[in-house]
């Protein structure tokens, strides 16, 4: 277990992104989505590099990244609630490691998010295992599950504050 304290939240667009971050970026969502969750499908999609992507992430003091997401705009087809505002922010990619977790960071993670995009609302779609932590922060699900790359998630929806 590292201290929390010495832990620091960073974020960057693509263009912002050093080599050795994305790298960091890089090996933990492997670990988490490939290595840990076999999961097949392809992990970069391509939207990583778009101009509004925004990826967020702590890392500890050796600069290695220990929790991650990064943040969308909506796809066209992208799965929303009925009768609410669009959102305006997709979260994916949730992931963190194996050593840090128990340990609040995805929370703090997904709070800082939240904080720096008060006036927008959000949706996701979450591994059902992790759908508490989303609601803790706000936000109610939508939807039936679903089959995603092997694994059970269900949309969720948080307004703008």
């Amino acid at each position: 277990m590292i201290s929390t304290s010495a832990l620091q939240i960073h974020h960057a667009r693509w263009a912002e992104l050093s080599l050795d971050e994305f790298y960091e970026i890089a090996r933990l969502r492997y670990d988490v989505f490939a290595l840990e969750q076999r999961v097949e499908d392809e992990d970069f999609d391509g939207r990583d590099a778009l101009a509004d992507t925004e990826h967020w992430w702590i890392s500890d003091p050796e600069v290695a990244v220990v929790c991650y997401l990064r943040l969308l705009r909506p796809a066209d087809d992208e799965v929303q609630p009925d009768d609410v505002p669009a959102a305006v922010w997709v979260i994916g990619r949730m992931a963190t490691a194996r050593s840090t977790r128990s340990q609040g960071l995805a929370h703090q993670l997904l709070e800082t998010v939240l904080a720096a995009h008060p006036d927008d609302p959000f949706v996701l779609h979450a591994q059902i295992h992790a759908a508490g932590l989303y609601e803790k922060s706000g936000f109610v699900r939508f939807g039936e599950p679903y089959d995603e790359a092997g694994i059970q998630h269900i949309g969720m929806y948080r307004p703008m504050l």
